[in-house]
């Protein structure tokens, strides 16, 4: 088969990198599209994946409908170019509602609930609708498909992932000797701002305060406030799951690297007035994360775990989870088998 991946988000390279190993070696033919993002052009760089940008170039004074217009278009083209038998998206389903234009099944991985001008589209586009079983938002019954996984797991699951010290030897750390602490670009966005917890001036005196008890990291691939740009660590993006997995504990507003946090067993306080299925699920059935809606009571839970007032037993969470949840890169390559099957 001639297959295409659609990546419109940095993290998304990792959700797919293992299913495209296999399904190269498996003798399909993939070319992944992208938005042409800095830093999904670093994720991609040592990988070897055939790619192509599509989207680019977009005149920031031009309207969202002209430049959504172009990013599609710009994506139609790239498609039947490459003429595939199936495609792969995460979260949204970039060409509709021209999918007719090209005839192609698509699969939709849905861990996030999408807005309503969204779910129409993806609900009427799409092929299949992918969710892990915690997702409990209506799907239409004909085209959904449910797995027990998370997202992470495609990438974070034992059987693709085992943690890299070296990161640590390299910034001179000791595992469980420090914090990442992740915001979201929303904030830089300054997208619904009176509604979220967190601004900018919290954002660094938190992470100053934190300072206090250990070495505390900020996320570079997300929101940093200039003040706190010497607490980024000096490695490369892939080498932030590495990262993750060995620190004591993640904090802020970003959900995928809370949930990634959650699978590795670190735990994680997700400071926010929203959820997703995925982190509820995390906190409410393995207790491995914390979500509060303020930054004093996200900064007074933190230094509860960190001065061990609060103990968390973060390896009985894991294995839970592990035993619960599976390896969803081997799910969806079985998942492929049978499409390939049913399209044919």
């Amino acid at each position: 088969m001639k297959i295409s991946p659609l990546v419109s988000r940095p993290h998304h390279v990792h959700f797919y990198q293992n299913l495209i190993k296999e399904l190269k070696e498996e003798g399909h033919e993939i070319l992944l599209f992208h938005t042409g993002n800095e830093l999904t052009r670093e994720l991609l760089e040592p990988l070897g994946i055939d790619n192509k940008v599509f989207g680019r170039l977009i005149d920031r004074r031009v309207t969202k409908l002209v430049s959504s217009l172009y990013t599609k278009t710009s994506l139609l083209r790239g498609l039947k170019s490459f003429e595939p038998d199936l495609i792969l998206s995460v979260n949204g389903l970039p060409p509709s509602p021209f999918n007719s234009l090209i005839d192609v099944p698509t699969v939709v991985f849905l861990d996030t609930e999408p807005h309503h001008m969204e779910e129409y589209l993806l609900f009427n586009y799409a092929s299949n609708i992918v969710t892990p079983d915690c997702y409990h938002a209506d799907v239409p019954k004909k085209k959904h498909l449910e797995h027990p996984s998370y997202h992470s797991l495609a990438y974070l699951h034992p059987n693709w992932f085992t943690p890299d010290k070296r990161v640590l030897k390299e910034l001179d750390l000791e595992p469980k000797n420090y914090v990442v602490a992740s915001f979201s670009k929303y904030i830089e966005k300054k997208i619904d701002l009176k509604r979220h917890p967190l601004r900018r001036r919290q954002i660094i005196d938190m992470v100053r305060d934190l300072g206090d008890h250990c070495k505390v990291f900020v996320d570079e691939r997300s929101y940093v406030p200039s003040p706190l740009k010497d607490h980024c660590p000096d490695i490369h993006p892939s080498k932030y799951l590495d990262l993750l997995a060995n620190a004591a504990l993640v904090i802020g507003d970003h959900p995928v690297v809370s949930a990634e946090a959650g699978v590795l067993g670190t735990p994680w306080i997700y400071i926010s007035n929203y959820s997703t299925f995925t982190l509820e699920d995390q906190e409410l059935h393995y207790e491995i994360g914390s979500q509060v809606p303020t930054v004093e009571e996200g900064e007074e839970l933190a230094e509860m775990i960190l001065t061990g007032e609060l103990e968390l037993d973060v390896d009985k969470s894991r294995k839970k989870i592990l035993r619960d949840k599976t390896d969803l890169t081997s799910w969806m390559l079985k998942l492929v088998k049978t499409l390939r099957s049913s399209y044919e």
